[in-house]
C-alpha cells in the first residue's frame, strides 16, 4: 500500500479528536498539512503546540474525525476587495463650508418678486 493512499482520507482543515469517558472530546487537533511523510497536528487550546503522525498511529491512538468539512478555509480568494470612490460621511455631520448638516436643505436667497 503507497503512503499517498493511506494518507487519502485526512485532508487540510478537518478537525481530529479524542473521546473522553464522558462522551465529548478531551483534545482536539486541525490537520495543517498532509504529505508524504505524515501529517501535522496543530492543538486547537494551544497553537504552538504541533507534532507529525501519520494515520495509522492516530487511528491506534484513538482519535476520530470530528468534521467532514474543513474548518478552517486555507484556500485563497481572488476577489478584489472594490475601493469606494466617493466618502461617504453621517448625514448629520455639520459642514462648516456650507454652514449646514448634510441632511439639511442648502440655504437659498430669499425670493423678491
Amino acid at each position: 500500500m503507497r503512503i499517498d493512499q493511506i494518507n487519502s482520507d485526512v485532508h487540510v482543515g478537518e478537525l481530529y479528536g479524542k473521546v473522553s469517558a464522558t462522551g465529548l472530546p478531551s483534545t482536539v487537533y486541525h490537520v495543517l498539512a498532509v504529505n508524504k511523510q505524515g501529517i501535522l497536528l496543530q492543538n486547537m487550546d494551544n497553537p504552538l503546540s504541533q507534532f507529525e503522525t501519520t494515520q495509522a498511529k492516530l487511528k491506534q491512538s484513538g482519535y476520530i474525525k470530528l468534521s467532514e468539512t474543513p474548518y478552517v478555509n486555507l484556500a485563497v480568494s481572488q476577489k478584489r476587495k472594490t475601493k469606494s470612490t466617493t466618502l461617504k460621511r453621517c448625514p448629520y455631520t455639520f459642514d462648516i463650508f456650507a454652514n449646514r448638516a448634510d441632511y439639511e436643505r442648502p440655504h437659498s436667497a430669499p425670493l423678491t418678486p
